[in-house]
């Protein structure tokens, strides 16, 4: 299966919007659960993409006793905050779509450019 960076950032903000100190976020049936997730129907894409997640390093499980529960680790946290803004992502994908570019890796390398750029010119550092 084919990573989706949308389905990557969409999955991201629903365990971010539903998980909390004491329950992580249950991603079985997730696509029935939150209507975020619906566009990716019931067909493995996204157990398939929270696991590439955990092993990227970007989800973990907070209770090893439920098996589809998760909460973001600081590197999700992280990348969230460098593709939050729709604008930002928009910069991002066009960015990653013409250099032909789309692993995760990259993307979190051209989000990290991103708003490096718009911190140099917030500070005035770059025209």
């Amino acid at each position: 299966m084919q990573i989706n960076n949308e389905c990557i950032r969409d999955i991201l903000f629903v365990i971010e919007k539903k998980a909390n100190f004491e329950h992580g976020c249950h991603m079985m049936g997730a696509y029935r659960k939150y209507p975020e997730l619906e566009k990716y129907g019931g067909n493995g894409v996204i157990p398939y993409h929270v696991r590439y997640l955990e092993m990227k390093g970007m989800v973990f499980r907070p209770n090893k006793e439920y098996t589809d529960s998760y909460d973001l680790t600081p590197s999700g946290h992280e990348f969230l905050a460098n593709v939050r803004e729709e604008s930002n992502w928009k910069k991002i994908k066009g960015i990653s779509s013409s250099i032909g570019f789309a692993s995760l890796k990259v993307v979190s390398a051209i989000a990290e450019g991103v708003a490096t750029a718009a911190i140099n010119k917030q500070l005035g550092f770059s025209e």
